[in-house]
Order: C-alpha cells, then structure tokens, then sequence
C-alpha cells in the first residue's frame, strides 16, 4: 500500500522553514508532504496583509486539501502544529472526510488529524474568546503582532540553535485571533493529540484538554513546543505509527 499524503498546518510566526528537517525525515519514509503558505504569515509587503485572518488561512488550506482528494484522490493524514491546529479544525469540512466520501462511492479523503502541542477550539470561539490576549503578544497598531519573548517556542534547544530560530521570527495578522469558528473538523475525523510535556509556551495541561475536547487519543512527547526540531525522530516515529495504523481503513 502506497504511503498517505501528509498536509502540513504550521505554527504561527514562523517561516516554512522551521518545519524543513521534519518535513524531510517524513519524505524519507515515503510520505508525500505538502505544505501549504499560509496567508496571515506570507506577503507581509502586501497593502492587504493586515486583513488576513484565520478565515483566510482556513479556505487557503482547504483549497489545496480540496485538490488532493477531488483532484489527486489522495488519502490524507492532516498534521497540525500549535496554530495549525485551528486552521486545520475550520480547514477540513466533513465532504472531504473519507468515510463520507467512502459512503458516496469516491476515493480519497482525510483519514486523520494529527495534533501536536496545537490550540484547538469550537464552533462559535475565537482565541480572544477564550483565552484574551497573552501578556506574551506584542500588538502592533498596523494590525500585526509578533511574540515578545519567543525563547518559549524554543526552550528545549540547543542555545545556538534556538538563537538562529528566534532570529527568523516573523509578525502574523492580527485577524487570527478575532476569528470565530464555523467548523470543528475533529467532530467527523478521528484524531490524535500529541501533549509535548515540556512546552512553556502552551501549557501541558490546556493540551490535554484540547485532546481529550477533540475526543483524539492522547499521547505524550518528552519536548518542547517545536518537537519537529528537538524530537523531529520521535514525532516522526508517532506519526508514521498513527498513519499506519489509520491508513488500512482508508485502503
């Protein structure tokens, strides 16, 4: 049986590349991996960038993951970090799940979520909703914001390393945290959550909540916030574990 596609739903204020040595250990085992720019962190240049929202990020995702199934007819594992795990909550409607593909005679569909240390949320919440503003965030008058202290997205690594990472953060729309869900994609997709136990910038326990509130079966990782970097072969190892495991109902 060929490997699933893996969808990629990255963290905020961080360029792609922060997900490049994860992304290649999954290639390296097989998996297709697509990662799609999300519009709320790219074309920061751009007079609009301000009114990107997580609305925005949303249908972006859902249009590509729309071209994988409808289109390629690929099954789909859809893999979310922190941030992510809100656009992959509003991004994956129930017409693209593949069991209700599979009961309307079509191949494909998503077979998975996969969360790591992500937020997840409900119809009708916003971030704000929920949790106010992190004392953390550093709010900009021309609608963007960006951490104060970002060595919490990196804490479990190496000194250097966490100072090339932290040189590379980027601002994100502020939209994202005003934006109400429509859609809760776990509610008619199986799911895993991964707790990463040492994380300092979303507490362990608020990820377990997210897990056990998504219904995933939870699992745990001895790391930081960015385990596709401190623990890029553990996380690997689970995922690969779960798609297998997943995948032969959606064969």
């Amino acid at each position: 049986m060929s490997q699933p596609t893996i969808l990629l739903l990255q963290g905020s204020f961080q360029l792609p590349e922060v997900y490049g040595r994860l992304t290649a250990a999954l290639k390296k085992k097989g998996f297709p991996v697509v990662h799609p720019t999300l519009p709320s962190l790219s074309g920061q240049d751009e007079p609009d960038f301000a009114s990107k929202s997580l609305a925005t990020d949303a249908d972006q995702a859902q249009s590509v993951l729309r071209r994988l199934v409808e289109d390629e007819h690929r099954n789909v594992l859809v893999l979310m970090h922190s941030y992510g795990g809100l656009v992959g909550t509003e991004g994956v409607p129930e017409d693209l799940s593949w069991s209700n593909r599979k009961s309307r005679g079509l191949a494909g569909g998503v077979f998975h979520l996969f969360f790591f240390a992500a937020f997840i949320l409900a119809e009708g919440q916003s971030v704000l909703d929920v949790f106010g503003d992190s004392p953390n965030n550093d709010v900009r008058p021309n609608g963007r914001f960006c951490l104060k202290d970002s060595s919490v997205i990196y804490n479990d690594l190496p000194k250097d390393e966490a100072g090339h990472w932290n040189s590379k953060m980027i601002d994100q729309a502020y939209g994202v945290q005003k934006t109400r869900l429509t859609r809760a994609s776990f509610r008619h997709v199986p799911s895993t959550y991964v707790v990463c136990d040492n994380d300092q910038a979303v507490p362990p326990p608020y990820q377990e909540a997210f897990g056990h509130s998504a219904g995933s079966t939870v699992r745990r990782l001895a790391s930081g916030h960015s385990a596709m970097l401190s623990k890029t072969e553990e996380l690997v190892e689970m995922i690969t574990e779960v798609a297998h495991q997943a995948a032969p109902q959606a064969a």
